[in-house]
């Protein structure tokens, strides 16, 4: 199986939008990336997703044209999400359609799901109205999951352990929010939810819970030894900063370099992104 490891990256900041079109920004750590975010909109008829922060086009670009082998997702928050599964049941999907036009006219892979309000008790509807308009057109869906220690049916609500092994891709754990990979990884894995879609989480950037690099070595071994789908990080652009908290300034890269090295070393010479 080949192992996953994605990252965010802002689209809000110019600092970080400048350090990638000037190169400073190691691309090769990962083979997938979310764009932090994107948003639930109305369009007059039904919903659509839009990547509308400032940056968010230009940082696009530059990613597509730096690593053109990278898959890249819209990262979505709860902004419109309940009107937008309101609208598809109402409406025969017709935001569901909207969405992935959206998606193949920016050439993106998928979308990723962080929602941590009021559109967490919707997430599992979102994801089965998704899933089989995705599926036809090869496009991957993610749920970012906050507080993973909680269990996916205490998260998500009742039929959320079918609808994640059904119909999402990968459930990003973010385990710096909550206990570690090892133990909410086991937490999932023991309320029914495939090992094969678990991502572990790490924190990166500098504040509170900033994962450290001994426990980003060690949870990137256990996801990999324990046929976890791969790892996360949050997010590239502000990754160990050499300025204390001051948002993509001076970012070192070392937590999503501490990543790709553990599993290089693991599994071998061979690119283990592949």
């Amino acid at each position: 199986m080949n192992f996953e490891i994605a990252t965010w990256y802002d689209t809000w900041n110019g600092t970080g939008a400048d350090n990638l079109a000037q190169g400073k920004v190691p691309l090769g750590y990962a083979s997938r990336y979310n764009l932090a975010f994107g948003e639930f909109v109305e369009t007059g008829n039904g919903y659509t997703l839009d990547l509308n922060a400032q940056f968010a086009a230009q940082n696009l670009g530059q990613i597509k044209t730096q690593a053109p082998g990278a898959l890249i997702y819209a990262g979505v928050g709860d902004t419109g999400l309940v009107a937008t599964v309101a609208d598809n049941r109402d409406n025969a999907n017709r935001s569901t359609a909207n969405i992935v036009a959206y998606l193949q006219q920016q050439g993106l892979n998928g979308i990723s799901i962080d929602s941590e309000g009021d559109g967490m008790s919707s997430v599992v509807e979102l994801v089965t109205q998704l899933s089989p308009s995705f599926k036809a057109a090869g496009l991957g869906i993610a749920v970012s999951v906050p507080w993973p220690a909680g269990g996916p049916v205490a998260l998500y609500g009742d039929g959320a352990v079918a609808a994640f092994n059904q119909y999402v891709d990968a459930a990003e754990l973010q385990d710096y929010s909550s206990s570690g990979t090892p133990q909410d990884a086991q937490v999932w894995i023991q309320a029914g939810v495939r090992a094969d879609i678990l991502m572990g989480g790490v924190a990166t950037e500098n504040g509170n819970v900033q994962t450290s690099l001994e426990d980003t070595a060690a949870w990137t071994s256990y996801a990999l030894q324990n046929g976890l789908r791969g790892m996360f990080s949050w997010r590239l652009d502000n990754d160990h900063g050499q300025d204390g908290q001051e948002e993509d300034v001076a970012p070192t890269f070392t937590g999503a370099k501490t990543i790709y090295d553990t599993v290089h070393a693991q599994r071998g010479a061979v690119d283990p992104l592949r």
